[in-house]
């Protein structure tokens, strides 16, 4: 039997885990990636959780940094650590991609860099005939929109910044107030020799003025020794992922988790779902919009309840102050996956002191648990 064959267009983190699952299920596939590198440029803070990180695989396994076992949320001037199931990972973005790479090559896949695909002609690229062709070009890239795919939603402008300052913590803290942010949140990661200050703004021109207010309120007075970014995707309306034989993944059509904007999980999820289904004979398309659709629906889940929890800050700070008080932070920990965030609703709304924390929330603070509710009844709807 004729193997099938599949490009894919564009090395980044989901390209390349689409590239190698489908070689695992014994896919021909050929990678073409416009740099002479993959890795760059280089704009993630690379967190997942322990599963995403199974996902991915041994190159995940090779280049964790640090593992964390909490999470500090805060907000203006409240704040409730958190335990999280499993660890959370920090991984190195760079070196995972270009292993990623590596294992691809090592396996029978064949890579084409400083290839810019410009143009798809009838299922072909430079004249080979494909089965599949998919498109992993960015948020920015022109290839998927020129086919009429991609997303529509709403981007925030993200920086990271690397200090050279020492902090060994196994925690990693994010804040949510109107200085260190803007409608988003900022984020402090220790990674033993150096420390990450990040944050995210909806207004481009706020982004700068928002990062000096997150490093002084991190208390960081020297010099950033590395400085990095690019546009999160924080929540879609609609996506669309396939016209004929092409199909579009990743941050192009808003494979991302809407309330950090980290494209890591969902896009293994949808790899690894591809693979199962192909393996099992299902048809190589069908299998991969099938799966990406489904990934995308369980984002969908918690859309409208991060934009809500992005723009509202004071909404974060009455949550950890009801949660603290209707114990319901103390019972949910341990049970928290970093990634699955609709999970954390679920099993919310199934623990033994959520009615505390709704009657208490229904007291003190009506309002914000009405635009809490509107946001997750359109969520689910």
């Amino acid at each position: 039997m004729k193997r099938l064959k599949v490009a894919v267009i564009g090395a980044g983190f989901a390209g390349l885990i689409f590239s190698n699952y489908l070689l695992k299920a014994n896919i021909d596939v050929d990678l073409y990636e416009e740099h002479s590198k993959v890795g760059i440029p280089e704009h993630c803070t690379g967190i997942v959780s322990s599963l995403t990180s199974k996902l991915i695989g041994d190159a995940s396994k090779n280049n964790i940094i640090k593992k964390y076992t909490k999470l500090k949320i805060m907000a203006f001037n409240d704040s409730v650590e958190v335990f999280t199931k499993d660890d959370v990972i920090k991984l190195d973005r760079v070196k995972l991609e270009n292993d990623l790479l590596n294992q691809f090559i090592n396996n029978g896949g064949k890579a084409f860099l400083k290839s810019k695909v410009k143009e798809i002609n009838n299922n072909k690229i430079l004249n080979k005939s494909y089965d599949a062709i998919i498109i992993s070009d960015g948020v920015n890239g022109f290839l998927h929109k020129k086919y009429g795919l991609g997303f529509s939603g709403r981007t925030v402008y993200g920086i990271n910044q690397e200090f050279c300052f020492y902090d060994n913590e196994n925690s990693f803290e994010v804040k949510f107030d109107n200085k260190t942010s803007n409608n988003f949140f900022s984020w402090y990661v220790p990674l033993k020799d150096k420390v990450i200050i990040g944050t995210g703004a909806e207004n481009p021109e706020m982004l700068m003025n928002a990062q000096k207010h997150a490093i002084k309120y991190f208390n960081l007075k020297s010099n950033p020794c590395h400085t990095y970014g690019g546009l999160i995707i924080s929540g879609i309306k609609k996506a669309n992922i396939r016209n004929g034989k092409i199909i579009a993944i990743g941050d192009s059509i808003g494979l991302t988790k809407p309330l950090t904007g980290g494209g890591l999980f969902p896009n293994s999820l949808a790899a690894y779902l591809s693979y199962n289904l192909i393996k099992k004979e299902y048809n190589l398309i069908e299998s991969i919009e099938s799966s990406i659709n489904f990934t995308l629906n369980i984002l969908k889940k918690t859309n409208n309840l991060s934009i809500i929890l992005h723009k509202n800050p004071m909404i974060v700070k009455e949550i950890i102050e009801i949660s603290k008080k209707s114990n319901l932070i103390e019972s949910m920990n341990r049970k928290i996956d970093y990634d699955f965030h609709n999970n954390l609703i679920e099993n919310s709304l199934k623990d033994k002191n959520t009615y505390k924390f709704l009657l208490m929330f229904t007291s003190y603070y009506p309002m914000s648990l009405f635009k809490l509710g509107i946001g997750l009844l359109r969520d689910l709807v």
